[in-house]
C-alpha cells in the first residue's frame, strides 16, 4: 500500500520514529536487528512505501525505549509548548533531568517559603481581638487550612 498522499496520519507517526531514531543515533539494520525484522522492511516503512501493522510499529519503537500513547488530538498554542517541550526533554541526559527535577523542588520550596513567611508577617500585623484562645486557635487553623499552610 503506497503512502506517498500527503494526507496520510501514518506520515507524521514514521516521521515521529525517524527522528526519534536518528536521534538515538540507531541505524535502520540497528532497530531491525532489536525488532526481530529486515533492514529492507525498515526502509519500506520510512521512505513511506508501506505502512507498518500497529504490532510492528510497536516492536520497533520498544527497540528505542517508546511506545505510542493515545493523546488529545486538539491543535493549537498549548500543545505545540507541549511537543516542543517533550522533544527538548527527549534529547536531555539523565543527570540534566535529575538537575532540572531538583532546580523544579527548590523552586516549589522557596516559593512555599515566602508564602509563608508572608503569611505570618500578615498574622503577626493583624490587631488583636479578644475573642478568646479557643476561638483564636480556631480561626488560625482556617486561616492555615485555607491557605494551604498545614504543620
Amino acid at each position: 500500500m503506497a503512502l506517498n498522499d500527503n494526507t496520510n496520519p501514518d506520515h507524521g507517526i514514521i516521521d515521529s520514529f525517524i527522528k526519534v531514531r536518528k536521534k538515538r543515533h540507531m541505524s535502520q539494520a540497528e532497530v531491525a536487528k532489536k525488532a526481530g525484522m529486515q533492514q529492507a522492511a525498515i526502509g519500506r516503512i520510512e521512505n513511506k512505501s508501506t505502512s507498518p501493522r500497529l504490532d510492528t510499529l510497536l516492536k520497533m519503537l520498544d527497540t528505542m525505549g517508546y511506545t505510542l500513547a493515545i493523546v488529545p488530538s486538539f491543535k493549537g498554542p498549548a500543545s505545540e509548548i507541549t511537543l516542543d517541550i517533550n522533544s527538548t526533554l527527549d534529547l536531555l541526559r539523565e543527570e540534566d533531568l535529575k538537575r532540572i527535577k531538583a532546580y523544579a523542588d527548590a523552586v516549589k520550596e522557596e516559593d512555599k517559603r515566602q508564602r509563608m513567611e508572608a503569611f505570618e508577617d500578615m498574622m503577626s500585623l493583624c490587631r488583636p481581638i479578644d475573642i478568646g484562645d479557643d476561638y483564636k486557635a480556631i480561626l488560625e487553623e482556617e486561616l492555615r487550612r485555607k491557605h494551604g499552610y498545614t504543620d
